[in-house]
């Protein structure tokens, strides 16, 4: 048996190891009003989910099965539509493979590319107000893929990113914006990325629209999905705060602080987004450093327990005579309104059943939420 297991192991080592090397073919279409493309953008498309590979370009098949002529990282192109290779070869074997990259130009000589261009980011318009605000820095995280530093095999510090409203600018260095812009309608925005290593730039472009849509709140926590798009680069998809596996259009509770998002509207003017109690930037139903518990009643003395609770849980209040005492389930909903008073401080929740819940206590003019697990 051991002697099978052995050669078990090294057949399969063996697969592991001499593993097709693949190439998949790419085209880069180049948006850029420049002759000059950083071919390593197409990396990611030539290998693939493969991982111990290494990837070059050359100007012919044979030289790309040779491994003669490579060319430069930033290549300059001679005509539109023009054919060069990839060679794509394991780091573990030397097996390899070459597959076809095509550069096609869709130049513009006076003015910005047409709408339906390379890159094009839709905000939605939930709140009908005709504003929005982009975090630019985020946008390579959709599927139109500005920039990624992996991509481009430099280090965020070998780079320089700023943000123009005019391709003129962006090539000049002028008048940059700010990367958390706000704009009120269609806007193309220039993004230039320079090497400060060889000072090779290049200059991506790419529009941000504004949307309308229809409000939609999959997880019943107040702020519509399209508002759940916490990095701010269209895509509400991708974002999960607290890394719970859910999305935030999925989770009631964003940033994982045992406060149900919608729970964490602290002025209660019916909207956790504009909530910042600690001034850092982040809303509070983001931040899992600020709860009601820790804003409103960070002077008094409040016990709750047993916690877990099987029949009975008991609250104690310092220097409090009566309270209203509310217990919501994790869609939100009031399954407990009762009040709390020195002489009958105890909440009997026996009919509940097992589950997490949360209890929220007002008591002069403050008010504290709290996670209860029932038994």
């Amino acid at each position: 048996m051991k002697h099978k297991l052995l050669l078990f192991f090294a057949l399969l080592f063996s697969f592991i190891m001499h593993a097709q090397t693949v190439a998949y073919d790419a085209t880069f279409i180049n948006f850029d009003n420049t002759d000059c493309i950083d071919l390593f953008i197409l990396n990611a498309k030539v290998k693939g989910h493969q991982i111990d590979v290494n990837v070059a370009y050359y100007p012919s098949l044979l030289d790309a099965q040779n491994n003669t002529n490579p060319l430069t990282r930033f290549y300059t192109y001679a005509s539109n539509n023009e054919t060069v290779f990839a060679r794509v070869t394991s780091t573990l074997n030397g097996t390899y493979a070459t597959s076809q990259i095509t550069i096609a130009l869709n130049a513009f000589t006076c003015c910005p590319p047409p709408p339906n261009g390379q890159y094009q980011f839709d905000f939605c318009d939930v709140d009908n107000d005709g504003v929005e605000t982009a975090y630019l820095n985020n946008l390579y995280q959709t599927e139109g893929r500005i920039y990624n530093a992996m991509l481009c095999g430099l280090s965020d510090n070998d780079l320089t990113v700023t943000y123009h409203l005019s391709y003129q600018d962006a090539v000049d260095d002028l008048n940059p914006i700010n990367a958390v812009f706000t704009f009120s309608a269609d806007t193309f925005i220039y993004s230039k990325v320079k090497n400060t290593v060889n000072s090779e730039v290049n200059i991506f472009d790419y529009i941000l629209n504004i949307t309308t849509c229809t409000p939609a709140d999959d997880d019943g926590d107040g702020i519509d999905d399209a508002r759940e798009d916490a990095n701010r680069n269209a895509n509400y998809l991708d974002d999960d705060t607290d890394s719970d596996g859910l999305k935030n259009y999925e989770d009631n509770d964003d940033d994982g602080d045992g406060i149900l998002t919608i729970n964490e509207d602290y002025n209660n003017n019916g909207n956790p987004l504009d909530d910042d109690t600690n001034a850092n930037g982040i809303a509070d139903y983001l931040d899992a450093d600020v709860t009601l518990s820790n804003v409103s009643f960070k002077n008094l003395e409040i016990k709750i327990f047993p916690n877990p609770v099987h029949n009975i849980l008991n609250i104690e209040l310092e220097s409090v005579e009566d309270a209203s005492v509310l217990v919501f389930d994790l869609n939100g909903r009031v399954v407990i309104n009762t009040r709390y008073a020195a002489n009958t401080n105890a909440v009997n929740v026996s009919k509940l059943r097992a589950g997490v819940y949360f209890i929220r206590i007002n008591a002069n003019g403050l008010q504290t939420t709290r996670k209860i697990i029932k038994k």
